[in-house]
């Protein structure tokens, strides 16, 4: 199971990421809107890459991001410094520190391929949405490239959909990401 690397932090915030995978261009794609309210989860939200601009995007919301790597967390934390609409929290891997039907939003980017669990890990997410609760999802494309993880550690499209229906999801749209990402929007 691929898991990533804190050592390899400067991969998560660099010129190319930022080229194919604009932060706020990305949300924008999944529907967030500006001076938006609600409430955002990143799970394995890393350095922040999309929970400070969430939190700029909803500036009548409020942005938490969750990971299971207090290293991670203290870096997004030095990041995110003068927001007061964002929150970090410590997570364990199949448990987030979230209230129930709390969140509007959720986002899991180049999460789900290191999780071993995952129909465990979806129930978690499913129960942190409210009853209209959103979650984006980008993964690997199951194609060969020179970065990323390995092809067989990836996830498809098409099983990341199954996943997601069979827990009581439904697909609202395929989003373009980027040439090595695919983008999934679901409801609860």
């Amino acid at each position: 199971m691929h898991k990533f690397d804190p050592k390899n932090l400067k991969k998560l915030d660099n010129p190319t990421r930022r080229k194919y995978m604009p932060p706020y261009k990305t949300l924008e794609k999944f529907g967030l809107k500006s001076k938006g309210t609600g409430t955002f989860l990143d799970i394995g939200c890393g350095i922040g890459y999309f929970t400070i601009p969430a939190a700029k995007i909803l500036s009548n919301g409020r942005a938490i991001g969750i990971d299971i790597l207090p290293e991670m967390l203290e870096h997004a934390k030095e990041r995110a410094e003068g927001l007061n609409n964002i929150e970090f929290k410590l997570c364990e891997e199949y448990k987030f520190p979230i209230e129930s039907e709390s969140i509007d939003y959720a986002m899991l980017s180049n999460v789900l391929h290191e999780i071993e669990d995952k129909n465990k890990y979806i129930k978690e997410i499913k129960r942190t949405l409210n009853k209209d609760g959103q979650i984006f999802i980008i993964e690997w494309k199951k194609v060969e490239t020179n970065y990323g993880p390995p092809i067989d550690h990836r996830i498809s499209q098409e099983e990341v959909i199954e996943l997601f229906q069979s827990n009581g999801f439904k697909l609202l749209e395929y989003v373009e990401v980027s040439k090595h990402h695919y983008g999934l929007k679901f409801i609860k």
